[in-house]
C-alpha cells in the first residue's frame, strides 16, 4: 500500500491551483448539503460516485471548502503511481486484484476512522458513466461499517452537466445515510443497501437538474466568463 504523506504547504498551493483550474472548466459548481446529523466527535466514512477524473481533485476541494475534516481518501493503486501528488493531499492506495493489499487498505481506512478522521471511498472502485445503472459497489465499506458502527456515514453525488452555458456545470449533493436498521444482517445486504440509496439519490440530483429544480443549491463556486457572456456584454455597450 502507498501511504499518504500529507503536506499542508503543497494542499495550500494546490487549492489556490485547483480553484483557478474549476473556474476555467467550469461555468458553476453547486452545493446542496443536508447534512442534519453531523458529529464530528466521531469518525466519518464519506462515500461519493465516480464518473470523471474531476472526481478525485473535487473530494479535496470540497473537504477543504465544506467539510473542512482531518480526510484521507482510499485511492486505486495505478491512479497513485500515476499522480504521486495525490499522497500530499491523504490519498492512499488499494489494489482490489491483491487480497492481501486490499485487507491492509481497509485496516488503514479503519484505524483513521478509529482515531476520528475522515475516509473517502469510491466505492465503485473506477470510473464508470454518470447513467450507468446498476452501478458496481464495492463490500470494503460495509466492512468499515461493521467494525465501526459509532462512526458518521456520509454520502456524496456528483453530477456533471451542460444547461444553458458554454461550459458544464457541476452539482454536489451531501446528504447523512442510516445504514444500522436491524433488517440489514449481513454484509452482502448491507452493500446493497448502500447501493441502492447512491443510485437512489444519483437518480433523484439528475431529475431536479432535468427539470430546473435547483432552489435548495447555494453557488459554491463561480467561473470565469464565457465567450456568450463577453459577447453580449459587448452587444450591450452598442
Amino acid at each position: 500500500m502507498i501511504e499518504p504523506r500529507k503536506s499542508k504547504k503543497f494542499q495550500q498551493l494546490l487549492v489556490r491551483y485547483l480553484t483557478y483550474q474549476l473556474k476555467k472548466h467550469f461555468y458553476r459548481v453547486w452545493i446542496d448539503d443536508q447534512r442534519d446529523s453531523f458529529q464530528p466527535a466521531v469518525g466519518q466514512l464519506v462515500l461519493a460516485n465516480h464518473s470523471s477524473w474531476w472526481d478525485g481533485l473535487m473530494v479535496f476541494y470540497l473537504n477543504q471548502k465544506v467539510i473542512k475534516e482531518d480526510s484521507y481518501a482510499m485511492m486505486s493503486q495505478k491512479g497513485m503511481e500515476d499522480f504521486s501528488f495525490f499522497r500530499k493531499i491523504g490519498a492512499f492506495s488499494v489494489n482490489p486484484d491483491s487480497p492481501k493489499d486490499l485487507v491492509i487498505s481497509l485496516k488503514f481506512a479503519e484505524k483513521c476512522l478509529q482515531e476520528k478522521k475522515t475516509v473517502w471511498i469510491f466505492p465503485q472502485g473506477k470510473e464508470e458513466h454518470l447513467e450507468k445503472r446498476p452501478i458496481s459497489f464495492m463490500s470494503g465499506p460495509s466492512y468499515l461499517f461493521e467494525r465501526n458502527q459509532g462512526i458518521t456515514v456520509t454520502m456524496v453525488t456528483f453530477y456533471y452537466t451542460f444547461r444553458h452555458e458554454q461550459r458544464p456545470e457541476l452539482f454536489i449533493r451531501i446528504t447523512d445515510v442510516e445504514v444500522n436498521q436491524s433488517y440489514l444482517t449481513s454484509r452482502e445486504e448491507r452493500t446493497h443497501h448502500l447501493r441502492n440509496i447512491m443510485e437512489k439519490r444519483l437518480d433523484d440530483l439528475k431529475i431536479d437538474i432535468i427539470h430546473e429544480d435547483i432552489s435548495m443549491f447555494t453557488l459554491l463556486l463561480k467561473g470565469f466568463p464565457t465567450n456568450s457572456e463577453w459577447l453580449s456584454f459587448w452587444n450591450r455597450r452598442k
